[in-house]
C-alpha cells in the first residue's frame, strides 16, 4: 500500500494513530453537508428507530436525530467511538441510544430491529459492501427505509457492472452498479442520485418490502 493510500485510510477510512486523531477532528465539518442532505431524504420521525453504520463521532445523531425514539451507531474506529460516546452521553444514560464497536458485515442486532438504516461516507471503506448492505437489510423491519452514500459519481469506469477499488483504496460504483448492489442485498424501490455536496457522492435509497422479504425466504 502506498504512503498516500495508507495515510488516507488511517485518517478517514478507519481512523487510528496520529493521522486518525487529525481525521476525527476534521470529519464532522466535512460530513455536515452530507448529513444535512441525507437527513432531508429520510424525513426522520419521532417514532423512528435509526441505525447508522459507520457512525463516526455521532454527528448525524446530534444534528438531525435528537427527536427520534432511538438511535444506534456502529463503527470500527475506537477514536471515533470515544467522541461518539461523549456526544451521546445523556442519551446513552437515558437508554435511548447505543454506540458499539464492530464490523459492518456482522451487525449485533436482531432481525427487524430498526425502522431506518443509513451509512454516510463509510460504505466505500468497507471490505465487503454487499455483506454490509445485506446486514442492514436484515436488521430493518418490513417497510423500513435506508439511505447510503456509495463513492463519488463519475469515479468508476464507465460501464462497470460492479464496484471497483480506486487508487486510494475506496470502492466506487457507476449508477447501474450501485442499483444492482442494493437490489442484490434485497432492497426494492431503489433510487440512485447525486447528492448536492461538493464531492458529488452517489446517494442510494431503498426499502425492505414485505413481498421481497417473502420471496427471499421462499
Amino acid at each position: 500500500m502506498g504512503l498516500r493510500r495508507s495515510w488516507w485510510m488511517s485518517s478517514v477510512g478507519v481512523p487510528h494513530g496520529l493521522p486518525g486523531r487529525l481525521g476525527v477532528r476534521m470529519m464532522p465539518r466535512i460530513s455536515r453537508s452530507f448529513h444535512d442532505a441525507i437527513s432531508a431524504e429520510l424525513d426522520l420521525q419521532p417514532e423512528d428507530e435509526l441505525l447508522d453504520v459507520g457512525c463516526g463521532s455521532a454527528t448525524l445523531f446530534v444534528d438531525h436525530a435528537g427527536h427520534v425514539r432511538y438511535v444506534a451507531g456502529l463503527d470500527a474506529s475506537e477514536l471515533q467511538l470515544e467522541m461518539a460516546h461523549k456526544r451521546l452521553a445523556e442519551r446513552i444514560a437515558a437508554g435511548t441510544a447505543e454506540i458499539v464497536h464492530g464490523d459492518a458485515d456482522h451487525l449485533p442486532w436482531e432481525d427487524g430491529r430498526f425502522s431506518v438504516a443509513t451509512s454516510v461516507n463509510a460504505m466505500k471503506f468497507f471490505p465487503d459492501p454487499l455483506a454490509a448492505l445485506r446486514e442492514m437489510h436484515r436488521v430493518l423491519r418490513l417497510g423500513g427505509r435506508m439511505a447510503v452514500t456509495l463513492g463519488e459519481s463519475g469515479e468508476a469506469p464507465a460501464g462497470a457492472t460492479e464496484g471497483v477499488v480506486d487508487e486510494w483504496g475506496q470502492w466506487q460504483w457507476t449508477d447501474d452498479a450501485a442499483r444492482r448492489l442494493l437490489e442484490e442485498a434485497g432492497f426494492t424501490g431503489v433510487e440512485i442520485s447525486v447528492m448536492p455536496v461538493r464531492s458529488k457522492a452517489l446517494l442510494a435509497r431503498g426499502v425492505k418490502s414485505a413481498a421481497a422479504a417473502a420471496e427471499r425466504v421462499a
